[in-house]
């Protein structure tokens, strides 16, 4: 299913692509899975079952009718479609990132713990050794206690150490290493919320608590003034439902109402604007219970911060009045309550993490749950009001007033009669404790369950609030609230065919499920099973098309087709008009350079003398004569001196 439902998502986000419109791959498989479990895509492709193989043509005819749907832009029931989807996503992504936060917190506490509680601990038994061993503790306090600011902040590391050494000083390293393994990681833990208590002992004191998160009365504050703003959500989107309902009431009564027949003016304008109304009706119904949702939420994780801010107030005046003026104190008295205060903090520190989230919640279904523009509402509604805008108690009491009144009818003799009627069967009758509230942990999320069932306005089924001021009926481990008389009494008089005849009416319109608090028709229809085959990654098929041979004589030679090429090139030319060229002349570019240069040259010119004269000098030669011949030969040494080349010998 999962790999039909994406090759479905990515047909249809194809299409939309080439329509010019975006679309959420979420949304575009949740209308996929939501025709599927109303059965509308077997009247596209017959025998279909997204379980099975699926061709590619008929993966084709389904993404051209979602994406048809999607461009339905203000139709009320895709805005249900897409408000259900998208709250659920926001839920998911929130819940990831707070299991993210919170694993990554683990595994680097855990980190810490196994370093110090390790069997090679301290390396060395130097005083640096086990200064460095103290500050390991130190951090793997700060990790576990939740205050990593310690770590980076030098004023704030000195204060947790000052409190971490009035319960564990470094003389108390040498006894900590002889413990086991798991008694050390007990200690540790308990050494974590010790020295939490104590810095928040002093921070109540004003000083200190630099290291520690902000207070639970930065947070309060902002949770009662979101819890009043849902409040607020709650009183105008029931309002808004009690005018769709009047206008409902006023519609001329439907000429069939067998649903299995179609209306004889299905086209006609009173058909249209029955069907519209019905599925605003819808829209708003889901609308109100996702804030009443988030409001119950919010509600019991603010009364849970507040106990917890109050036990913690007054665990710390206990520390207080135990520790009073005195210079000394009993270990064995103050270190169980600075343990209860850091046990506390942690809780309280979680809860307000909540509240956060609860925020964002809050902004992201403020805008999913807005009016759609097409709004029959809109019409009659005053500028400037729509769901989530602030307006002022006086209308706020006014919206819950309007919505009391339209809700005010008593039980009357006939469901009475029907009331009294019931000895020990499988229906008891619960009297309502308020009239003007509905009792919590109601079935259908406080829907009536008769008017679902029998379809008084027509074919469509149709959300109505339930009547406080009726009463309740309990079947089954359940307890159903209803709108009218009649409503309760078609359930008194055959409960079992009221639920049947609700379980198709689900099958009809698969987005009453979520509203409703009942699973989808089928398992594919489900937004948790959408969400999760949707997990992956999504490939996308998209091409262009381009003529197969252009005509050469207008091509275009220093034609570029790459954008970001022709950005660097005009770039680069808006650059140039800024420069300027410049040269300059060194000693050793010179001779690199080719030069040329004219010159004149000399003329040749010779003199003529009446007497030429010359003068040399006489040669001197000097050899030694007589070393060879006779034996009688005698050797000597000539001298000569010729006198060759006079100007007189010429």
């Amino acid at each position: 299913m999962d790999e039909n439902l994406k090759r479905i998502v990515s047909e249809v986000t194809r299409l939309c692509r080439e329509r010019g419109d975006k679309v959420d791959q979420f949304v575009a498989a949740y209308v996929a899975s939501l025709e599927d479990g109303c059965g509308s895509l077997e009247t596209v492709v017959p025998g279909l079952h997204l379980d099975g193989k699926i061709p590619a043509e008929a993966v084709a005819l389904i993404g051209k009718h979602v994406a048809g749907i999607l461009s339905r832009g203000n139709d009320p029931r895709l805005k249900t479609a897409i408000m259900q989807v998208l709250m659920e996503a926001a839920y998911k992504q929130q819940r990831e990132l707070i299991e993210k936060e919170t694993a990554e917190q683990q595994e680097r506490a855990g980190m810490l713990q196994r370093a110090v509680t390790g069997p090679r601990a301290l390396k060395g038994n130097s005083a640096e050794a086990y200064d460095k061993f103290y500050k390991l503790v130190l951090e793997a306090v700060c990790v576990e206690a939740g205050m990593e600011l310690a770590v980076q902040d030098p004023a704030a590391n000195a204060e947790v150490r000052a409190a971490l050494e009035s319960v564990f000083p470094v003389s108390a390293v040498a006894r900590f290493l002889t413990l086991s393994e798991e008694e050390r990681l007990a200690q540790l833990s308990e050494l974590a919320r010790i020295t939490t208590g104590i810095c928040l002992y002093n921070r109540s004191l004003g000083q200190g608590g630099s290291a520690l998160p902000a207070a639970a009365s930065s947070y309060l504050p902002q949770a009662q003034r979101l819890l009043r703003d849902l409040n607020r959500c709650r009183a105008e989107v029931t309002e808004q439902m009690s005018k769709l309902l009047a206008m409902v009431a006023k519609l001329p009564p439907p000429v069939a109402t067998d649903t299995d027949a179609p209306a004889a003016a299905a086209g006609s304008e009173e058909e249209l604007r029955r069907a519209l109304l019905h599925a605003e009706v819808l829209n708003r119904g889901q609308a109100l219970q996702l804030y009443e949702s988030l409001f119950a939420d919010l509600q019991e994780g603010l009364e849970a911060a507040q106990q917890l801010d109050a036990e913690l107030e007054h665990t710390l005046v206990q520390v207080h009045e135990s520790v009073g003026q005195s210079a000394a104190v009993s270990k064995d008295m103050v270190y169980p309550l600075f343990d209860r205060l850091g046990a506390l903090h942690t809780g309280l520190h979680q809860e307000l993490r909540m509240l956060v989230v609860r925020q964002r919640l809050y902004d992201e279904l403020t805008e999913l749950s807005a009016l759609p523009p097409g709004s029959l509402l809109l019409t009659s509604q005053p500028p400037g009001r729509t769901t989530g805008s602030r307006s002022s108690s006086t209308q706020t009491a006014s919206s819950t007033a309007a919505a009391v009144d339209a809700l005010s009818e008593q039980l009357n003799e006939t469901t009475l009669a029907g009331l009294d009627a019931l000895q020990g069967g499988e229906l008891e009758y619960i009297r309502p404790i308020s009239h003007t509230q509905l009792q919590p942990g109601l079935a259908l999320a406080g829907f009536c369950a008769g008017t679902l069932a029998r379809r008084p306005t027509g074919r469509y089924p149709l959300l109505r609030r339930a009547n406080p001021q009726l009463g309740y009926l309990a079947y089954q481990d359940k307890v159903y609230g209803f709108a009218t008389n009649a409503d309760m009494q078609a359930f008194l008089a055959d409960p079992t065919g009221c639920l049947a005849a609700l379980e198709a009416a689900i099958k009809k319109e698969p987005l009453l499920a979520r509203p409703l608090g009942l699973p989808p028709p089928k398992p594919s229809a489900d937004v948790h099973a959408v969400l999760q085959a949707m997990s992956g990654t999504l490939k996308v098929d998209f091409g262009c098309q381009t003529p197969v041979h252009f005509v050469e004589r207008y091509i275009d030679k220093n034609y570029e087709w790459n954008v970001w090429a022709l950005r660097r090139r005009a770039l680069a030319l808006a650059n140039l008009r800024g420069k300027a060229t410049h040269s300059t002349q060194t000693a050793e570019s010179h001779f690199k350079r080719e030069n040329e240069t004219q010159v004149w040259r000399p003329r040749e010119a010779t003199v003529q003398t009446k007497v030429a004269k010359g003068q040399s000098m006489p040669r001197k030669l000097q050899y030694v004569q007589g070393l060879r011949g006779a034996a009688d030969v005698k050797m000597n040494v000539v001298r000569l001196e010729l006198d060759l080349g006079q100007p007189h010998q010429h």
